[in-house]
């Protein structure tokens, strides 16, 4: 695998070469991740609609493998930009953001209305040309800080919409059609679930906390309890394993739930837990035949 000297020299000579290029800004610099042999760059043009073409760095770095266009896939995600996302043979990838700019000042100045969630925000300026460019440096990755106390009405909202896709979840289930009953736990249920933890952690510990991008550091952060039902919620692509991981859900949702009700001090809905609990358990009587009205 090459060095990360060699990629620098490699993408400075590949700029300096092109007259187009007028900048190079190097992000995504901390954290070193393990297993992760990424590197991203912006290259400051003048003319962006030059990078439209695929194979437009197909010889520049090495053995390409795969191109990812994320401009074509998202256009209102990466205005004025021609992403180029590429993965090499030796185990490096080369990300490429061709942009003018206007349009990077405005990225880095935190600017625009779409954010990469998968890119850091640490920048450092390693070519200007033809000398465009301020001082570019940001080497500090904003941290994801959470710092929210719901309110009252956002609480009771969000244990409503739990109900409501939880619901939705078990009646794909229950006509086994697993594509869907596998979004909804994985997504739906899951994204009230996680917004759940978020709050009791942040107010068990009395601070901002940093959850890590996609909740990454969940494992860390939840009581060791919670987590050991968390991981439960996770199922294998059968029924048996699902049902499973729909009590997991139902028991870590009410354990927390109950938790973030009394820190705030508001009244947590048991009664209508109790009730979409009797009524799923009709729905699956109804599917086995056990249901008595």
């Amino acid at each position: 695998m090459r060095t990360e000297k060699e990629i620098i020299d490699n993408i400075i000579d590949v700029a300096i070469k092109d007259n187009n290029v007028s900048a190079v800004i190097r992000t995504d610099l901390l954290p070193v991740r393990e297993y992760l042999y990424t590197y991203n760059f912006y290259f400051i043009v003048k003319d962006v609609e030059k990078y439209s073409n695929n194979d437009v760095f197909l010889k520049c770095f090495g053995e390409r493998i795969l191109l990812y266009r994320g401009d074509k896939n998202y256009p209102d995600m990466f205005p004025n930009t021609k992403a180029h996302l590429m993965v090499y043979h030796d185990g490096v990838t080369i990300v490429i953001n061709v942009i003018d700019k206007d349009t990077f000042l405005c990225k880095y100045s935190g600017e625009l209305e779409y954010e990469n969630v998968w890119m850091s925000d640490t920048f450092q300026k390693i070519l200007d040309k033809d000398d465009i460019l301020p001082e570019i440096e940001r080497l500090e990755e904003k941290q994801t800080l959470f710092a929210q106390r719901p309110l009252e009405t956002e609480f009771l909202g969000t244990c409503d919409e739990f109900w409501w896709v939880l619901k939705t979840f078990v009646e794909y289930t229950l006509r086994e059609e697993l594509p869907s009953a596998m979004f909804y736990l994985n997504v739906a249920v899951r994204d009230m679930l996680n917004k759940m933890l978020r709050w009791h952690i942040y107010l068990q510990a009395g601070r901002p906390v940093e959850m890590g991008i996609l909740d990454s550091n969940f494992e860390k952060l939840l009581e060791q309890e919670y987590f050991q039902i968390y991981k439960k919620t996770y199922p294998d692509a059968n029924y048996e394993s699902i049902w499973k991981a729909y009590n997991a859900v139902v028991e870590l949702w009410s354990k927390v739930g109950q938790a973030v009700a009394e820190q705030c001090s508001y009244h947590y809905p048991i009664e209508t837990e109790r009730d979409m609990l009797y009524f799923i358990k009709q729905l699956r009587e109804m599917k086995t035949g056990k249901y008595n009205s």
